[in-house]
């Protein structure tokens, strides 16, 4: 039977790792670290963290987010230009194309669906 999953106190975890880039660098890559702790099937979560930089992506994945600290500035290949920071929630959907700019260190909780 499958168990509930549970990681707590995201805003504040201290294990997180080194991870491969979420993207193509535009610039110096930004550091970036995880701690997923769902990985299941076609199923990923965890906590995220990226250090000030910008990252073009091209998702094959959708992705919803919860920003727990920092600044990120999203820009679509259509021009759509939009800012979350900490509080905020919002989806990647499969096939999004642009540019992701972290203004202030990022940390979020996701969950992606392949």
């Amino acid at each position: 039977m499958p168990e509930i999953k549970v990681q707590n106190q995201c805003s504040s975890l201290d294990n997180l790792v080194e991870a491969d880039s979420f993207g193509e660098s535009v610039g110096p890559l930004p550091k970036q670290t995880d701690s997923g702790f769902l990985d299941h099937e076609n199923m990923f979560a965890g906590t995220w963290q990226c250090e000030p930089g910008i990252l073009k992506l091209d998702l094959d994945v959708t992705e919803f987010c919860h920003i727990l600290q920092g600044h990120w500035i999203l820009t679509s290949e259509s021009g759509l230009v939009v800012e979350v920071k900490a509080g905020d929630s919002f989806v990647f959907p499969k096939g999004w194309k642009g540019t992701a700019e972290v203004k202030e260190t990022i940390r979020k909780v996701y969950m992606m669906i392949a």
